[in-house]
């Protein structure tokens, strides 16, 4: 992994930074074996079900009970029947991955950004949780000094972006990322390809509201821990 990212260079990974980092975040799942390449903690299927019970008096049940994914109209209940922040970013990659087949979320604390969930991405855990980016890798990757602006285009050539391709593997003709403060230290970034087609046509905006309530989430789920 150090080979992909050149070990010459201060954006090298290093699975100890992260655990040192966000361990504190994370720790708090109550599930063991977590995959953050397949799915949620727990399935979304699971979640549905839970919320489906908090939600029993105050709607009919839906007509077709047997669906495999959740539609996105029903994210914010989704989201409610999370209850850590790792399942909110698998039920964020889940959702986002029914719109673009390859999904992966940063986070960003300090100026750098970790892997933390993917979806279709072909990443095992360990090469997931060994990305480390600079925060500016950003710029480097769409042009722009993205706050919390979206971006829908072309990668850029830099050097650093290129040894992120080597990472996912290809180079996708385009890419979207959306980027929203979860606490006022902490960034989750998400990024999505179609590998080497297009961008499916999509609402961002509605991209974005997915992305902006999973954040919503996840800082209602840290509030309670101390890191």
């Amino acid at each position: 992994m150090k080979q992909d990212w050149d070990d010459k260079t201060s954006e090298t990974v290093g699975t100890e930074s992260y655990r040192r980092l966000v361990q504190a975040e994370i720790s708090f799942s109550r599930a063991t074996g977590y995959d953050k390449e397949k799915t949620a903690v727990v399935p979304l299927q699971e979640l549905a079900r839970r919320e489906e019970q908090r939600l029993r008096q105050r709607r009919p049940p839906p007509e077709d009970s047997s669906r495999r994914f959740i539609p996105v109209g029903e994210i914010i209940d989704v989201l409610r029947a999370a209850r850590s922040v790792e399942e909110v970013a698998g039920v964020l990659v889940e959702m986002v991955a029914n719109m673009i087949p390859r999904v992966l979320l940063l986070w960003e604390r300090a100026d750098t950004l970790y892997g933390f969930a993917s979806r279709g991405m072909g990443l095992e855990e360990v090469k997931l949780l060994t990305i480390e980016l600079p925060r500016d890798f950003l710029q480097q990757l769409t042009g722009l000094d993205l706050e919390l602006d979206s971006y829908r285009g072309p990668p850029r050539q830099a050097e650093l972006v290129r040894r992120f391709y080597r990472v996912l593997g290809g180079h996708p003709p385009e890419i979207v990322v959306v980027p929203v403060y979860v606490t006022p230290r902490d960034r989750w970034v998400l990024y999505a390809d179609a590998g080497e087609e297009p961008v499916p046509a999509l609402e961002l905006r509605l991209l974005e509201v997915l992305v902006s309530r999973a954040g919503a989430r996840a800082d209602l789920l840290l509030e309670g821990h101390s890191f």
